[in-house]
């Protein structure tokens, strides 16, 4: 009996395929599941050359002891957090990110705002992925991508139609990539470490000492600037699980654990080498061509989520519920990243992450904030644009902004996150007293407003 209930509830999962992917829809909590699945799949996000090359931004001004206390707190400590308050929010209500924030900044400010920064970030990583798997499969072809422009697009051209390909038939098709892609991804980047041990040895490696050319707090937001969206749009897969506490916290596991990893071995690749460029670095530590297909594979998995979401916050954006609507705007996405990779998007690589940290935190604050504090666990689509979540996210990227730029102190995007779910809860509350409109909870209001 308990084998047939386990095999109906797989059956039955969102997981299956069985049923629409809908956009807007919560996801039915007969077709949840653990947390387990959905964090193997986020965690192949991390299996990604990108991710490797912030750690050989960082180690080209740390010593290594010194790169892992700061990852540590980047990853560990700060996304963790971050992530597991996301989570929970895609558990509770069943929706994702772009969706759920209709409840705090409106319906229709949802729809333009919102849904441009999610469109944004996914495209703009879509792009950074599609370009270095172009750089990554060249060597395979016998193609200079740093000096023969046509050849390297024709070949970016077809990794990025091979990547949209299961982001468009939808999230079954997602589960089974990922579960061939780590795999893959765990095999290049474990060669490449051990290319580089054999290259230097590790007593050089770790007698690694170099001046420092970044501050630490910069060095701490190029960490946070991989998974930063995370904390606004872990809610796309968190959906799926059941709405419980534990599995929201744990969920984040794979992204941390994965990521950790990934941060540590492109330092390790590029200790002593002065590049952060990967796929030149493992072209001179003598890295096989044909070995790049496994690179491809691990890409792959980044390319998925990126594109899914891309295509929810397009539906978002257009107010599409269907599956088939769902397909079209992520062909689309799909069609626009690859043309931002062929304008040359990955040359502008360190300058998105630390755009990704100011644009996320006051986001992602403004969403639990409004869902945690202000309505008690409650989501309601409200029509209309709340100002005042509008004034509370210039707010909050103005503090991510002066604290990374003009005045260096603390870490800007946690700052960032705690500012502007202050700001936005004292001016709901001065809204209430003074004009209670749609967006004031009933608790803070004389009369119903829903």
């Amino acid at each position: 009996m308990t084998d047939n209930k386990s095999k109906n509830e797989k059956e039955n999962s969102a997981f299956s395929g069985k049923g629409g992917d809908s956009a807007i829809r919560p996801v039915p909590l007969d077709k949840r599941t653990s947390w387990l699945t959905p964090a193997i799949i986020y965690s192949g996000c991390e299996f990604t050359i990108s991710v490797c090359m912030v750690g050989a931004m960082i180690i080209g001004s740390y010593s290594l002891k010194e790169f892992f206390l700061l990852t540590i707190l980047a990853l560990v400590i700060i996304t963790w957090a971050g992530n597991a308050i996301n989570s929970y929010l895609g558990a509770m209500t069943g929706r994702p990110s772009s969706v759920i924030t209709r409840s705090s900044f409106g319906v229709a400010q949802s729809r333009v705002l919102v849904a441009f920064v999610v469109m944004f970030n996914s495209g703009a990583w879509w792009a950074l992925q599609t370009a270095i798997t172009g750089n990554a499969m060249c060597p395979m072809f016998h193609v200079d991508y740093t000096t023969q422009y046509w050849p390297w697009a024709l070949v970016t051209i077809a990794c990025g139609i091979i990547f949209a390909i299961p982001a468009v038939l939808g999230y079954t098709s997602m589960a089974w990539t990922d579960y061939i892609a780590v795999p893959g991804g765990i095999l290049v980047m474990v060669w490449g470490l051990w290319l580089a041990v054999k290259d230097l040895g590790w007593a050089q490696i770790f007698a690694w000492n170099p001046v420092h050319t970044i501050t630490w707090i910069t060095a701490i937001s190029l960490l946070l600037g991989p998974n930063i969206c995370q904390w606004m749009m872990l809610s796309d897969y968190s959906r799926y699980c059941r709405p419980r506490l534990k599995d929201s916290i744990l969920m984040p596991l794979g992204v941390v654990v994965t990521g950790f990893a990934m941060f540590s071995i492109g330092a390790i690749l590029a200790i002593g080498k002065g590049e952060w460029d990967l796929i030149k670095i493992m072209v001179q530590l003598g890295f096989p061509a044909q070995a790049f297909i496994l690179l491809f594979l691990a890409q792959w998995t980044t390319q998925l989520v990126n594109n899914y979401s891309l295509g929810l916050a397009l539906c978002n954006m257009f107010n599409i519920e269907s599956d088939r609507g769902r397909a079209i705007m992520t062909l689309l996405g799909a069609v626009g990243g690859i043309i931002a990779a062929l304008l040359g998007v990955l040359s502008k690589y360190q300058g998105l992450l630390l755009l990704f940290v100011l644009l996320y935190p006051p986001i992602a604050s403004i969403m639990a904030t409004d869902f945690l504090l202000i309505r008690n666990k409650e989501w309601y689509e409200i029509p209309g644009w709340n100002i005042m979540a509008t004034i509370s996210l210039i707010v909050g990227i103005l503090v991510g902004y002066c604290t990374q730029n003009v005045i260096e102190i603390g870490i800007p995007a946690v700052q960032s996150f705690i500012i502007t779910g202050a700001v936005y809860y004292c001016l709901m509350r001065l809204k209430a007293k003074i004009k209670p409109d749609c967006f004031t909870p009933q608790k803070w209001a004389s009369h119903k407003t829903y």
